[in-house]
């Protein structure tokens, strides 16, 4: 099920969200989610939708959820997926000049340099978590289920927090993800505005890094691999591992055909080592 809700898209940079969450009716308060251009030049508005897709978790029971940001030119809406249709989303637009909002969120980001140390800690809360035997059966499924997810959850935050604060605090690498990430060094200004865009500069950065999905590991691939000048390490395994949570999150651990699938302490952990084996391989390269 799906659950909507429109706002204006005219002048609204991002959207927040709040919703009460269907599994344990914790109200979820979201983060700015980025609204997305439309194409201006579709020849009806219903042609005109670009979306932005991201998600979030509520932080009782663990729940997450998919959110897709919509806008085209005459208006905008807001669909989160595996919730019930009648639900009720209470949206705050963020317009374009607030760029206190921007800083609150970047800030977050810059807190620390110590990304590796924060990942490590938090995968070895995971291990202990899953080294736990609590004697029913059921509330183990569920809970190898949330450390699976939150083995993800260390991944990305790890490689957000490590591009976002390099990216803002090198010159060099700004530079390097200035003149090769697509949404930036594809847009087209004239010679006029050359000077206007420069002060811009860093305030279009912030919101396009802002916007990136990162458990998205093959765009993620290109922007470590262009800003960093390196050759990422094999994403394959632990893709796969990011597509199965789709399943282990959002359909209470069945596969797409109603299959339960099969997860126990032995398969969680070697899952666990497989993202700490690749995040750690990421911070050798770049560092």
């Amino acid at each position: 099920m799906i659950a909507h809700e429109y706002f204006s898209p005219f002048g609204t940079a991002f959207v927040k969200l709040e919703f009460e969450c269907d599994n344990c009716h914790n109200i979820i308060k979201t983060y700015g989610f980025g609204v997305p251009p439309p194409n201006f030049m579709a020849d009806k508005a219903s042609d005109s939708y670009n979306s932005n897709e991201d998600y979030t978790v509520c932080d009782h029971c663990g729940k997450e959820y998919n959110i897709e940001v919509n806008a085209g030119y005459a208006d905008g809406y807001v669909e989160i997926y595996e919730i019930d249709d009648k639900t009720l989303i209470k949206i705050t637009e963020i317009d374009e000049e607030y760029d206190e909002y921007i800083d609150e969120q970047i800030e977050t980001y810059l807190y620390t340099s110590n990304f590796l140390n924060i990942f490590d800690t938090e995968i070895k809360k995971l291990k202990d978590l899953n080294n736990l035997t609590i004697g029913d059966i059921e509330l183990e499924k569920t809970l190898r289920r949330q450390i699976y997810s939150g083995s993800i959850t260390c991944l990305e935050d790890y490689l957000s927090t490590t591009l976002i604060n390099k990216v803002l605090n090198d010159d060099e690498l700004f530079k390097r993800f200035v003149r090769t990430f697509k949404n930036i060094k594809d847009r087209k200004f004239s010679l006029g505005e050359i000077f206007e865009k420069h002060e811009q500069l860093k305030d279009i950065v912030k919101k396009e890094l802002l916007d990136i999905i990162f458990h998205d590991l093959a765009k993620v691939k290109g922007m470590y691999e262009d800003t960093f000048e390196i050759e990422f390490p094999i994403i394959e395994e632990v893709a796969k591992i990011v597509s199965n949570r789709h399943n282990m999150v959002h359909r209470n651990g069945k596969d797409k055909d109603g299959n339960e699938i099969l997860i126990d302490k032995d398969s969680v952990e070697k899952v666990i080592e497989k993202v700490e084996v690749f995040i750690h391989s990421v911070d050798e390269l770049i560092n």
